[in-house]
């Protein structure tokens, strides 16, 4: 059992997990692309970024609901995808799916998830999104929309900033990719960790990317999808492709890996319902901007027509509030979700949703803001400002 008395922040859900995931296995979340100077300038970029908070304001009631397509949501994040949880948890997708359900936010499931989306969809409900990594064979891409839709999903998130294969050269050394080399040095770090051990490897059969069981021909062990999900990537996806699925999915359509308010503006033409900014948690391209430098501009050239999410860095309730003060509908949250649930389950996984709902309310109250739609580009400031501008790119 973990003593959730000492864990406050999600560093400390880090060093949990740290102490309970076999090192390559932990190295493969908190890694990123080559040098990580897209990783860590994720979380600095946050600090380019100040408040002017308003005082002489009764903020003795607060309230941090918001909305997202016209539905409530409790707090103004959602839970991120993320490929392969279930080697942190047994059946993590559903875990953190059913902590994000009671806690009134959404939760996106990937393409790459060891649990099928009719499976979480039965097992957690909540509001569901779905997210798609685009294949070659249109037919199965045309397959996982249809059966999102059949399964109640209430979105689709299509990421575009994964068509090329990262270098990773944490993974690389580790010898992890969507599998563990069976190394000497990798049999240590297993063995290491005999809870991980337990409870992912010896006490139920070893998780596979369940959606695409039904979706490939011939053999559906780990080995053959993982080499269909590497071998199979779309990378001519364009918007041309976009607009097919926009034309095949009836639900809302949102569109991941946006860093470029060109981009952007296309997914609002071709009537997308929301875009996310995202560099992937630092792991695809280097030098890439984080998303919080380019909120501000993306915002502004959008003009509310559709809302605009984030992730990539998110760890405190500060960086949640800053990001909705210049103009972000909410953000999502990746490997906070991957960290508490590593070693503690759904409990771990209320807990980080609990603290990071306590945390956006505090800096709430602090700022003088009673709702959350009261966070505004007049209570920051920025390193660097255009003359004249209120506020403007980071």
């Amino acid at each position: 059992m973990v003593d959730f008395s000492q864990v406050h922040n999600i560093d400390d859900f880090k060093r949990l997990a740290r102490g309970y995931l076999p090192r390559p296995i932990f190295d493969w979340i908190e890694g990123g692309a080559e040098d990580e100077i897209s990783l860590h300038n994720n979380r600095t970029a946050f600090d380019r970024v100040r408040f002017k908070p308003k005082t002489l304001v009764d903020v003795n009631l607060r309230d941090q609901t918001t909305e997202l397509f016209g539905k409530p949501m409790a707090s103004p994040f959602a839970i991120a995808p993320m490929g392969n949880l279930s080697l942190f948890w047994p059946e993590a997708e559903t875990v953190i799916a059913q902590a994000a359900a009671a806690a009134g936010i959404p939760f996106a499931l990937s393409t790459a998830s060891a649990v099928s989306l009719e499976t979480v969809a039965e097992k957690a409900g909540g509001r569901l999104w779905f997210q798609l990594y685009v294949f070659k064979d249109k037919k199965v891409n045309d397959s996982l929309v249809d059966r999102a839709a059949a399964a109640g999903y209430e979105a689709l998130m299509v990421t575009t900033d994964t068509h090329m294969f990262p270098k990773r050269e944490r993974d690389r050394r580790n010898g992890i990719g969507l599998n563990l080399k069976k190394t000497p040095a990798n049999i240590a770090a297993v063995m290491a960790r005999p809870r991980w051990l337990w409870n992912v490897v010896l006490s139920r059969p070893m998780p596979k990317l369940a959606n695409l069981e039904r979706e490939v021909s011939g053999s559906t062990t780990y080995e053959a999808l993982a080499n269909y999900f590497l071998s199979q990537r779309y990378n001519g996806f364009d918007l041309d492709d976009l607009k097919r699925l926009r034309d095949r999915w009836k639900g809302k359509l949102m569109v991941k890996g946006i860093l470029n308010v060109e981009d952007a503006l296309r997914a609002v033409e071709i009537g997308c319902d929301a875009v996310i900014l995202s560099n992937h948690g630092g792991r695809n391209l280097e030098g890439s901007a984080a998303p919080f430098e380019v909120l501000p501009e993306v915002v502004d050239g959008v003009g509310g027509r559709i809302p605009v999410l984030l992730d990539s860095g998110f760890r405190r309730g500060t960086d949640i509030c800053k990001a909705l003060a210049i103009g972000a509908k909410a953000v999502m949250l990746g490997r906070p979700a991957a960290y508490a649930v590593s070693g503690a389950g759904k409990d771990g996984v209320g807990h980080m949703l609990a603290t990071m709902k306590d945390e956006v309310d505090r800096v709430q109250g602090y700022l003088g803001c009673t709702k959350i739609d009261q966070l505004n580009r007049d209570l920051l400031l920025f390193d660097r400002q255009r003359p004249g501008a209120n506020a403007t790119m980071i």
